[in-house]
């Protein structure tokens, strides 16, 4: 049996009318949802037949569209997307991920082992046909599903990156925006959107609202210290940087992350720097960028009288293979120690010098680990702050690496094994620790490693009472934005290892960082070394 009726629906304030169809089944009965019935003109057995004829023709070419988009033509390969990075296109590569064994996708060409290795054939464009590729003909490959499924989401510090990506093991959590936009719903970090008591009670209510890099007023604001900014506090304030003073930039070598003391001696500011050799070693050759990092870094020394620079080279300290300097001057002795890493992977090693870098003792191997970030104890002791790989890092991450820390009781001894938890909820690496003018703790760390794209808002700021106990990081703390005293700037693709420099009030001076990446608007190679 059957009975017809009518119901009214209110979605949005339209009102609509539809027509109910009661189906009784059994001792039941099922309410279905059925437009007004409308009399429409029967069809001829001719068009029911070119009509089914039309659906299995697009079922067809459907399955042959999606068949036909799959960039790895050999089964034995898999998509290794290199989104953001302006030098290096999407590969296939053979499953397993070893180096070398690649070919391109569908749509793209090998570039005889030249960056971007693959490039598109053609260009994305608009119109018909299917779009096997985005982006310029010639440029990076880059390969699209059109019928993939959102791929961004917002992360802490109101930051859009990607949710997805390869290899899966690497990312937990899913999309919900289809594009690097997040549809403009990450929220002003800087403004206090994403801050709990600026949304609801538009007061701070102790420093640690204003992330210990300022005070909190009895009016309830905060006043940020010289070196910070936002609402509440947790971003870097730079300025701008002088053409003339770039830092550290070598006519000869690549460079990679640099650590900075000040000689209380002569006053002269003394940079260590990761400097990477080309492979094949000839005259004509300089800056072959960080490709060779794993096996042909080696430490070197440069001088210069400002902190800013520029800085000339004075030295190598170490020969390759190391990497990842960082050095400090003992609150308790006043020896400088360095740390650096004794391979791509570790071990950590230190070595100490007694007369302000004139001279070193032998390196000794203090930790298994890697990245270090050490803070040297007016007791003599050490944190050794690290990155650790596999880490177990709260959904959403797009990165299994995060930082944790260990203790090393004295100048002579091996850091005591780490318990291999992460010591902040997000990933990271790159850790560097100093304590402020009030004696407040502030871990500044790369917060989008490895497969996290786009890579332009990667700094980390966590902040702690006690160097335990971390805040949930600022993400976009710094981002790789350079501005001048020109008023021009640049944007870079990657800025990493960022290390602060303390002046001798206590107060944070000068960060210095990495960068590559960057628009060759120096008249310079793309990879720099860069103090603000």
């Amino acid at each position: 049996q059957s009975y017809d009726a009518t119901s009214i629906s209110n979605n949005n304030n339209n009102m609509t009318t539809t027509s109910n169809k009661i189906v009784k089944l059994g001792s039941s009965y099922v309410n279905m949802n059925l437009p007004k019935k409308v009399d429409t003109p029967k069809q001829t057995k001719e068009q029911k037949l070119l009509e089914q004829q039309q659906i299995l023709h697009d079922i067809k070419m459907e399955k042959k569209h999606k068949k036909r988009w799959n960039p790895c033509l050999n089964t034995k390969y898999e998509l290794e997307r290199h989104d953001y990075e302006t030098q290096h296109g999407d590969v296939c590569r053979v499953k397993g991920g070893l180096m070398g064994l690649y070919e391109c996708p569908d749509g793209c060409h090998e570039t005889a082992g030249n960056t971007p290795y693959c490039a598109n054939s053609s260009g994305g464009g608009k119109g018909g046909g299917v779009r096997k590729t985005n982006g310029y003909k010639g440029g990076p490959c880059r390969v699209r599903n059109p019928d993939a499924p959102p791929e961004y989401r917002c992360d802490d510090g109101g930051v859009c990156i990607m949710a997805v990506g390869t290899p899966k093991s690497q990312f937990k959590g899913k999309g919900v925006y289809y594009d690097d936009s997040c549809d403009g719903q990450c929220g002003n970090g800087r403004e206090g959107d994403l801050n709990a008591w600026i949304t609801n009670g538009k007061r701070c209510n102790s420093d640690w609202d204003c992330s210990l890099a300022g005070i909190c007023t009895p009016q309830g604001q905060c006043q940020c210290d010289p070196w910070a900014e936002g609402v509440d506090c947790s971003y870097l304030k730079f300025q701008p940087v002088d053409k003339n003073r770039l830092g550290y930039l070598d006519e000869r070598h690549t460079s990679w992350g640099g650590s900075i003391v000040q000689s209380a001696t002569t006053g002269l500011y003394h940079m260590f720097i990761s400097e990477i050799l080309c492979k094949v070693d000839t005259s004509n050759r300089k800056r072959c960028g960080l490709s060779a990092w794993q096996t042909h870094s080696r430490i070197v020394e440069a001088t210069s009288t400002e902190v800013d620079g520029p800085y000339k080279r004075l030295k190598q300290v170490l020969p390759p293979e190391h990497h990842n300097p960082s050095v400090h001057i003992s609150p308790t002795t006043g020896h400088w120690h360095l740390f650096t890493i004794g391979g791509s992977t570790g071990p950590i090693e230190r070595m100490i010098s007694i007369d302000e870098g004139k001279t070193w003792g032998n390196a000794i191997t203090i930790s298994p680990e890697q990245n270090p970030g050490p803070l040297l104890m007016p007791d003599g002791s050490t944190r050794l702050f690290f990155r650790g790989d596999g880490m177990d890092i709260p959904s959403p991450t797009c990165s299994d690496e995060g930082i944790s820390m260990q203790v090393c009781p004295s100048e002579n001894e091996p850091c005591h094994p780490s318990n291999g938890l992460p010591i902040i909820s997000h990933t990271g690496e790159d850790p560097s620790v100093f304590v402020d003018h009030r004696g407040n703790y502030h871990m500044l760390f790369n917060a989008l490693p490895y497969k996290c794209v786009p890579k332009f808002e990667q700094g980390g700021h966590a902040w702690s009472k006690d160097g335990i106990e971390w805040s949930t990081p600022r993400v976009g703390a710094f981002d790789t934005t350079i501005q001048f005293t020109d008023g021009s700037g640049m944007k870079c693709e990657r800025r990493e290892r960022p290390q602060m420099v303390l002046g001798k009030d206590g107060m944070p001076l000068a960060l210095i960082s990495a960068v590559t990446g960057c628009p060759k608007a120096l008249g310079e190679e793309e990879s720099i070394r860069k103090s603000n």
